[in-house]
């Protein structure tokens, strides 16, 4: 498939002044982070609170500023991107945010808003033809026609973030970038909100970069996942792969923190995440339960200890190192980078003692 987004060594940085007349520092959010995304593709980006993640998409979008690095959309380079150029990668690649309500404009119903991103994007419709495509895009996604008419806070949370997904297919994009975004939902809408996306993806051939902290929504949904750690990317790796045999110490800890639900129905998560399941189901009343981790007696996984370090004075050497279980002198001098074992060069880990 051909490559739709390519980002080379990408570093974001924020200014922070310490008092009136302190030192300025620079916080680098994102540190050197390079990724493609393919025609069709679904890549989950997942990494605990504060790691980057958003940072990255809103730098995509050009909604944050590249301190450096490169960015290319379709072959074209668009990092810099200003007046025509950044309207044609908008055009290609769009955003759903992760508060539905926070993205939209209390004051305008929803159709005005649907009305307003038409006639600035498709100059060709008249009025007529912008009310179809409305009416087409409310259906789309899961809506009527009567939804049109109400303003946000007259539709609940699920319903809201399908307004969210109509508003970004309206200009026919070929990128979703999806920011964390059926974290503030109810579990059973989460469920709808996700089998939308499988769906619109098999419909519209559409690519995802998919921001997650939900790691068995990322293995459901996406075919390659990249674990991101202090703004930087330490494993990448097929889907199966990685969440079969993760070879950085991090993303092991992240799965072993994952809460197992029984089987049957519902999630059918069993240690890592949904297990052959192709649509999502909930059953009401079905609690986390840590005795299904490992119905067969194992060693105890890895833990994580510790907060995730500041940016604004990370550790030395591998920034995992205070937090690994199995750091040595080497993780604490040197930075390692990513690297792929010889049998799956696919599969990346950023560690100098990689597990098996």
């Amino acid at each position: 498939p051909m490559t739709l987004l390519e980002i080379d060594n990408l570093t974001v940085s924020f200014p922070v002044r310490r008092g009136l007349f302190g030192r300025t520092r620079h916080v680098h959010a994102v540190n050197g982070v390079s990724l493609t995304v393919a025609e069709g593709e679904a890549v989950g980006l997942v990494g605990e609170s504060g790691c980057g993640k958003s940072t990255l998409a809103r730098t995509l979008l050009g909604l944050e500023t590249a301190a450096s690095g490169a960015m290319r959309w379709q072959g074209e380079e668009v990092l810099q991107a200003r007046g025509a150029a950044l309207r044609r990668l908008r055009r290609g690649v769009q955003m759903v945010f992760q508060d539905p309500y926070g993205s939209l404009n209390p004051r305008h119903r929803i159709g005005t808003m649907l009305r307003e991103v038409l006639r600035a994007n498709h100059e060709a419709l008249d009025a007529t033809g912008r009310e179809t495509r409305i009416g087409e895009l409310l259906r789309r996604v899961g809506l009527g026609p009567e939804h049109a008419d109400r303003f946000p806070h007259q539709l609940s949370g699920g319903q809201r973030q399908r307004v969210g997904i109509a508003r970004a297919l309206a200009v026919n994009p070929r990128l979703l970038l999806a920011d964390e975004p059926v974290s503030a939902l109810d579990v059973s809408v989460q469920a709808q909100i996700i089998n939308l996306f499988a769906e619109l993806r098999r419909e519209l051939g559409l690519a995802y970069l998919f921001i997650a902290h939900d790691l068995a929504v990322v293995e459901h949904l996406c075919d390659r996942v990249l674990v991101m750690y202090l703004g930087r990317i330490v494993e990448s790796g097929p889907a199966a792969a990685l969440f079969r045999s993760p070879r950085h110490p991090y993303t092991r800890a992240l799965l072993a923190a994952v809460p197992a639900l029984p089987d049957g129905d519902g999630f059918g998560v069993q240690g890592s995440g949904f297990r052959g399941a192709t649509d999502l189901k909930v059953s009401p009343g079905i609690a986390p339960d840590p005795r299904t981790l490992n119905p067969e007696p194992s060693p105890p996984p890895p833990f994580l200890h510790g907060e995730l370090p500041s940016p604004l004075n990370p550790p030395s050497g591998c920034a995992f190192h205070p937090r690994c279980p199995h750091a040595q002198e080497r993780c604490r001098r040197d930075r390692p980078d990513l690297a792929g074992a010889p049998a799956t060069p696919e599969h990346q880990a950023a560690c100098w003692f990689p597990l098996a």
